[in-house]
């Protein structure tokens, strides 16, 4: 009995040593992948950045930059893009997949533009001024909406 105590006190200890380096940690633009850093410089190089924060993780790190103005880009390990929000302003036209943009312009929603935009590998997931979330399939199709 006293050898499992002391096997379970060892397993445990290392489990918490080896993730005590797995802390957000603060990073700058040029140590974010390449395709990060491409993102930024096309759609928010009139910004100016606040901070930098790497997550580590089992494998590779999320990134994410926050701007003076409250915008916020996250990036995932390989340096795509995986949502952008901005506080007081649209989310950059070049940004949003061309079907998203012409759903916004033709549905009954005068005057709201979209102020964060998300994306993974089965959904992308818009809000708008509103404050009304829309929900499209990989195929930019509404599979659903929350207010």
């Amino acid at each position: 009995m006293k050898k499992i105590i002391i096997s379970a006190a060892i397993l445990l200890g290392s489990f918490i040593t080896m993730n005590a380096d797995n802390r957000e940690r603060p990073t700058t633009v040029d140590k974010l992948p390449a395709p990060a850093q491409e993102f930024l410089r096309t759609h928010f190089n009139d910004l100016t950045v606040a901070f930098v924060v790497e997550d580590p993780k089992m494998m590779g790190s999320e990134y994410e930059v926050t701007y003076t103005d409250r915008t916020e880009v996250d990036f995932d390990t390989n340096g795509n893009w995986t949502s952008v929000e901005r506080k007081y302003s649209a989310v950059p036209a070049s940004v949003v997949p061309q079907q998203i943009a012409a759903f916004v312009a033709k549905s009954n929603f005068p005057g709201q533009y979209i102020k964060s935009i998300s994306r993974n590998a089965y959904t992308w997931e818009i809000e708008l001024t509103n404050d009304l979330e829309v929900k499209f399939d990989i195929n930019f199709n509404v599979i659903g909406y929350d207010d």
